[in-house]
């Protein structure tokens, strides 16, 4: 997610890592969607309302990586603004995600934060 966000940040954009980079990052958003999904649905309840939350910030933040990507290759610069600080949010939105679902498994199995 990183790199393809240094690569759509940068000006020009870093197009020929992209493809590349996107393929990578799709598929570690479908692990993470499907880790996500056995979770909400084997795990304790208390834990699929924040696994959700992480599948959805991942899938958020991925509609505007793609976007971004394709605007890119199109060369189309109107909305690289907006979109890079929409991507920031989202990305900040997933990583507390994922922490506040990190604090939450600890609690449920019972280790230390």
């Amino acid at each position: 997610m990183d790199a393809v966000l240094d690569s759509l940040r940068s000006d020009p954009p870093g197009l020929p890592d992209i493809d590349e980079k996107m393929g990578r990052f799709i598929t570690l958003a479908r692990e993470v969607h499907r880790a996500g999904e056995v979770v909400i649905l084997e795990g304790p309840a208390s834990l699929a309302e924040v696994a959700e939350r992480v599948t959805n910030a991942s899938s958020d933040l991925s509609h505007v990586m793609r976007r971004m990507a394709e605007n890119a290759r199109a060369g189309n610069t109107t909305r690289k603004a907006e979109d890079t600080a929409l991507a920031a949010e989202r990305e900040r939105t997933l990583y507390q995600a994922v922490k506040d679902f990190r604090l939450a498994a600890r609690s449920t199995i019972g280790k230390p934060n």
